[in-house]
């Protein structure tokens, strides 16, 4: 099945700073896809590329095939929300959704419903510069589902949210994914995405190191971690760094551990004479995204 979405050898240089270096990925139809990476890891520059926003220093980015301007109406084939400015601060919400509309050749009665969808009907009538920036992240996708799109991109939706808009805008991908859309979302903060995606792409310091199915990505970079809670936290601490296997955190007589196996760890406590109250092996894409990006953090005068 041909991706749609693609990136071939894709590499951008501003001047003397690289900010994408020669990234190869492909993007699944009907899928949700976190974009992860530290921030100025490349994550904004490559959707950016994607949607001819900025030209490749070399390589290709492609959409269904094809560069985005080879796309007779883009808009309906790619919706995207980069940047929560996506519309003039003193004109009105409704108008800016009503303009999306006409750029995207649909009628601008769609421009209520679309708001409506994302839940600024009350606002409608309301200049967006007096928006707060979770309801400006509403106004951006609205705008972005102006054509009703094949692909949606988002450049970190959920910033600025409160609880209850994350857990709205998780419905809503949801949604875009079960309708048979391509969703690819990026965010530095893996909370956000970990029980809403199916593949990954990540990223750091502007190379891609690693690509596919959530799984196979928590497979790869090992992140098996085990929660014990136990009478002697410390005796086996101490015991589990000397096997070498690491404490992730503490708190109180519980601890979350990696490095090894369940066996292992009873095998200590045994050995300490400590008494194990309870104890949970967990798969951690946070854990796995820390092992995958260890050494590459974010490197001053990078570009996002």
């Amino acid at each position: 099945m041909k991706p749609m979405l693609q990136a071939e050898n894709l590499t951008k240089r501003y001047g003397p700073v690289l900010a994408v270096s020669n990234a190869s990925f492909a993007i699944r139809s009907g899928a949700i896809t976190g974009f992860l990476g530290p921030n100025g890891a490349g994550k904004s520059t490559t959707m950016r590329l994607f949607l001819g926003l900025d030209h490749p220093t070399s390589g290709a980015a492609l959409i269904d095939g094809k560069p985005i301007h080879d796309w007779p109406v883009p808009a309906r084939k790619v919706g995207a929300a980069l940047d929560t400015q996506c519309a003039h601060p003193a004109r009105r919400a409704i108008d800016s959704v009503r303009w999306a509309t006409k750029l995207a050749e649909v009628p601008t009665s769609q421009a209520e419903v679309l708001l409506d969808r994302v839940g600024l009907t009350e606002v409608a009538g309301q200049r967006a510069g007096r928006f707060s920036l979770g309801m400006r992240q509403r106004l951006a996708l609205a705008i972005a589902l102006a054509g009703n799109p094949e692909i949606v991109i988002l450049d970190e939706p959920m910033n600025g949210l409160d609880p209850e808009g994350i857990v709205w805008m998780k419905g809503l991908l949801r949604q875009f994914r079960d309708q048979g859309r391509t969703v690819f979302v990026s965010s530095h903060l893996l909370a956000e995405l970990e029980d809403l995606v199916d593949d990954l792409v990540v990223i750091a310091q502007s190379k891609i190191i690693g690509s596919g199915s959530a799984a196979a990505f928590i497979e790869r970079f090992q992140a098996d971690t085990i929660s014990v809670m136990s009478d002697k936290p410390q005796a086996l601490g101490a015991a589990v760094v000397r096997a070498g296997g690491q404490v992730l955190d503490g708190n109180g007589q519980r601890m979350q551990i990696s490095g090894i196996t369940a066996e292992q760890l009873g095998a200590l406590a045994r050995d300490e004479n400590v008494a194990i109250f309870g104890l949970t092996e967990e798969r951690s894409l946070h854990r796995a995204f820390a092992n995958a990006t260890v050494d590459r953090a974010e490197i001053k005068g990078e570009v996002g």
